[in-house]
């Protein structure tokens, strides 16, 4: 076989077989010198080798040391703290809600906006959705940095309701009859 008839992968392992034979032979001629050479020439080549050989020594596993450092972890507990707090704001759509803005309840009935919220146009229902459910937005206050979002009344979840639906009824409830 000619070596004009290899293919290229054949010449890439022809190439790695020529480099490990050239560097056996290289290993094997300077083992041969090196036992033939006097003890002036190989005592500091010797020390040479042996200071320049990195000793691999497995790092030392600490089991007490803590994931997090202090700081670390008190913002975490205050990030735990507040998540309750936490909520987000939703155009609320036909089939899926946009996402507008997230924000911190500021009191019973409103949450602050940490951006800058557009008013809703006519037919727009923005909700709040947070961990006490879906709550609807009555009045939307735009400040210079952020958004004043104040909440319906009513704190049970509430459906898909019309502005009509928001007004309150004032009426006193039924009484129930006592039993005779």
């Amino acid at each position: 076989m000619d070596i004009k008839e290899l293919n290229k992968s054949q010449l890439i392992l022809l190439a790695i077989l020529l480099s490990f034979v050239t560097s056996i032979a290289t290993g094997i001629t300077t083992v041969s010198l090196m036992q033939q050479a006097p003890a002036s020439v190989t005592t500091p080549i010797t020390r040479i080798v042996k200071q320049t050989v990195e000793k691999i020594v497995p790092a030392e596993v600490v089991n007490n040391a803590p994931a997090l450092s202090e700081d670390q972890q008190k913002l975490l507990e205050d990030l735990k703290a507040i998540k309750p707090l936490t909520v987000s704001l939703f155009l609320k759509g036909e089939t899926e809600d946009k996402i507008l803005g997230t924000g911190l309840f500021l009191g019973d009935n409103k949450v602050v906006i940490a951006s800058l919220i557009p008013l809703p146009s006519e037919g727009e229902n923005y909700v709040v959705k947070s961990i006490l459910g879906e709550q609807k937005v009555s009045k939307v206050t735009q400040e210079k940095d952020f958004t004043i979002i104040e909440l319906v009344q009513d704190t049970a979840p509430t459906a898909d309701l019309t502005t009509t639906d928001l007004t309150t009824d004032t009426t006193t409830p039924p009484t129930e009859p006592t039993a005779q």
